[in-house]
């Protein structure tokens, strides 16, 4: 081989290996940069395991209370028998519940909703005493969808159109 042909070749075999070293350090970058992102992931989930596991206590004594004191749901019919009963404003004073029409169930994983629509009328004290009366957490009811508007008969009373609904525990409990 002639000199000429052997520094060509040499040439040849630098500008290869200099490719192959961007190419490969390009690679290895990347997969340096992936790895590192999959570490601080990870980081972040033993932290939050970490968090968890500190308030682990908690969330059991708050699992146990829901096991205690959660109705179980037995029936849509007697479940619908209860939360009409519930409705009935006959106990408030100047509180008349009207209009009561039955909410269709519905089932998640953590409950079975299951309430009325209504409306009630009377003063917005009396009104709103008998509301707060009922969405007290622990019966777990709530009231959702809340709209009140004067009287136009009445100028000193309320309408107050809403769902009363109950959360009962999950019938795979």
């Amino acid at each position: 081989m002639k000199t000429s042909e052997k520094r060509l070749l040499f040439i040849m075999l630098g500008i290869a290996l200099l490719g192959g070293l961007v190419v490969g350090s390009g690679k290895y970058f990347d997969k340096r940069d992936e790895l590192r992102t999959g570490q601080r992931q990870l980081s972040s989930e033993w932290d939050e395991i970490q968090a968890l596991f500190t308030q682990r206590e908690t969330w059991e004594m708050r699992s146990n209370w829901l096991e205690a004191n959660q109705p179980k749901f037995t029936s849509p019919e007697k479940a619908a028998g209860e939360i009409f009963q519930e409705a009935q404003a006959s106990e408030v004073e100047g509180v008349e519940a009207t209009k009561q029409v039955f909410v269709d169930p519905e089932e998640t994983p953590h409950y079975i909703q299951t309430g009325v629509s209504l409306s009630a009328k009377g003063e917005l004290p009396n009104v709103m005493r008998w509301i707060y009366d009922l969405s007290r957490p622990e019966d777990f009811r709530i009231v959702r969808n809340l709209k009140i508007v004067p009287d136009k008969e009445t100028p000193e009373n309320v309408i107050a159109t809403f769902e009363l609904l109950r959360w009962y525990a999950p019938t795979n409990q």
